[in-house]
């Protein structure tokens, strides 16, 4: 029996296309998390640059929040001093791209690349793709590209559509292809990432994704 079914040329496409269509749905799952935890930061860095302004804190200003966050959210890795700076820094370095606010409660439905890539082409705000690659690649890009916001989104738009992983990210970040060839991003040609690529991998293992939905323990435990 076992014969006849590995010999069935229908069978075994069959089984290929379970396959395919199972990492297709792994990635627009991780893509809709990835998408969610940082319009979330972002949200929470709009909130802190309000705060510090409003109350003038002095400089233990995130080492008091990380405090209160992890008294009502402890099981949660993501709300230390440093990350809380990143996503202040996210903000201020795209302070519009939450504005344009995506259902993030459709990207997991049928049609979804048909979606994004709509979304996508058709958003007038640049800063909105930002939410689209892995917290550690926003990080990255933040931390070489300073305040040259151009600059950040052009390795953005590079990172989206050459499948970087961060490793090869870094690489690029530390030559000057941006003076050779950038310019400001008007649009994305935008289309799902391959399930076997570098930033799909990352998306879908990015533990961040793992600690927002509060499973980052069982991740640590299975690593």
């Amino acid at each position: 029996m076992n014969e006849l079914i590995n010999s069935d040329k229908k069978y075994q496409e069959w089984i290929k296309g379970i396959v395919d269509n199972f990492r297709k749905s792994q990635i627009k799952a991780a893509m809709s998390v990835n998408s969610e935890m940082l319009r979330f930061y972002w949200s929470l860095g709009h909130d802190m640059d309000i705060r510090k302004e409003e109350y003038s804190w002095g400089s233990h200003f995130y080492e008091q929040i990380s405090r209160d966050l992890k008294k009502q959210l402890p099981e949660v890795k993501s709300f230390s001093p440093r990350n809380l700076l990143s996503m202040h820094q996210f903000y201020r370095l795209f302070p519009s791209a939450g504005t344009t606010k995506q259902d993030a409660s459709q990207l997991d439905q049928p049609g979804f690349a048909k979606q994004l890539v709509s979304q996508l082409s058709d958003c007038t705000n640049p800063e909105e793709y930002v939410f689209y690659i892995p917290w550690g690649h926003v990080i990255a890009i933040m931390s070489k590209c300073g305040g040259n916001r151009d600059k950040a989104l052009f390795f953005v738009k590079k990172t989206f559509d050459n499948n970087w992983s961060r490793a090869v990210l870094l690489n690029f970040l530390d030559t000057d292809l941006y003076e050779r060839q950038g310019k400001a991003i008007t649009n994305f040609s935008a289309t799902l990432p391959p399930a076997e690529s570098d930033l799909a991998q990352a998306i879908t293992k990015d533990p961040y994704n793992f600690d927002f939905l509060m499973i980052r323990e069982s991740y640590d435990r299975q690593k």
